[in-house]
């Protein structure tokens, strides 16, 4: 929604809001007129009967009474809704805050009470944008943050500052790229929690004195060259890719020392049986093959059972050793 569109809103809702305000107001005038005008008939009726002309005379300054006077007592009446605040001048000095609801303020002697200003005390949020803000290792970067911000001290608002709405904005501008200068990208991409904070306490130290309250502060966007942007995501591979191997070589180390543990908490029989075991477990699988090269044990003849074994049970069948062939005799020549 454009600007123009927002204001012709807020004027509109405005209207509807103070309708009541223009009701009341053209009921007092209605019924103070139609006093007005039949005290002023009763007068002329009367003078009539004494005096003739000045009967006129009194019909017209009582007709010009009439007119005027209604329109001075209802503009008097002041209704304003809950989120609203007056503040009420005598004299040019300040006497006090009016409303909600309903109050008068008369500009006529003895009171000479005028309003200076309407506020409006609901939460209000504005865009504040830092571009091309260099932060503390030389990178610019574009920042923007909401703020949200509502009227406190209505005096203060209205008589210390001209546009407090305008120095909520610059103080906040300022403060942003201050903060942002003041910061490593690192830090204003991975702590925005915390630098929100620190921002809301910096433009709130300063909203306060102008009669503003800064309830909140939220970075709603960072940003950051494209080349680096390409140059922290290869950084960022390689961190994760450091992380992973050295993980790694965590859990290997682990393993190792629960190895040795249990090693040298078995002798070599239990060694040989759990490696039997082992390879009891693999070889449930179907269409596993085992090949045993050796045990490392001091029984050869223990190996060799186990190796033979193995071979029987790959071929279905043991192995049978064929007797040895005697060379054929070598072919003589004959005479």
């Amino acid at each position: 929604m454009s600007t123009r569109a927002r204001t012709q809103a807020m004027t509109s809702g405005n209207r509807t809001l103070y309708r009541v305000q223009t009701v009341l107001r053209t009921w007092i005038w209605l019924g103070i007129f139609a006093v007005l005008a039949i005290l002023t008939l009763i007068a002329a009726g009367l003078l009539r009967l004494v005096a003739p002309p000045l009967s006129i005379a009194a019909l017209a300054l009582g007709g010009l009474v009439a007119f005027v006077v209604p329109g001075m007592v209802s503009r008097c009446l002041y209704i304003i809704p809950e989120f609203e605040r007056a503040v009420v001048l005598k004299m040019g000095k300040f006497v006090g805050v009016r409303g909600p609801g309903k109050f008068w303020v008369v500009p006529y002697p003895p009171f000479y009470q005028s309003v200076a200003a309407k506020l409006d005390t609901r939460v209000q949020t504005r865009v504040i944008t830092a571009a091309e803000t260099l932060t503390a290792d030389n990178v610019p970067v574009g920042c923007e943050a909401v703020v949200f911000w509502r009227v406190e001290d209505p005096e203060r608002a209205a008589l210390r500052v001209q546009n407090y709405a305008e120095a909520v904005f610059q103080a906040a501008n300022s403060a942003l790229k201050d903060t942002v200068g003041t910061l490593e990208l690192s830090d204003l991409l991975g702590k925005r929690d915390k630098v929100s904070e620190q921002l809301e306490q910096i433009i709130d130290a300063a909203a306060a004195s102008f009669g503003v309250d800064v309830s909140s502060v939220e970075i709603t966007d960072i940003h950051v060259p494209t080349d680096l942007i390409q140059e922290l995501s290869v950084l960022a591979q390689s961190r994760r890719a450091a992380q992973a191997k050295v993980a790694e070589a965590e859990a290997e180390k682990i393993i190792a020392q629960k190895l040795q543990e249990a090693s040298s908490l078995m002798e070599a029989k239990a060694m040989e049986m759990y490696r039997l075991n082992v390879l009891e477990r693999i070889g449930r699988e179907e269409g596993s093959q085992i090949v045993i090269y050796g045990l490392g044990s001091s029984d050869a003849q223990m190996e060799r059972t186990i190796a033979a074994a193995t071979a029987g049970s790959l071929s279905g069948q043991p192995r049978t050793q064929k007797p040895p062939q005697s060379p054929p005799p070598p072919n003589r020549p004959k005479a």
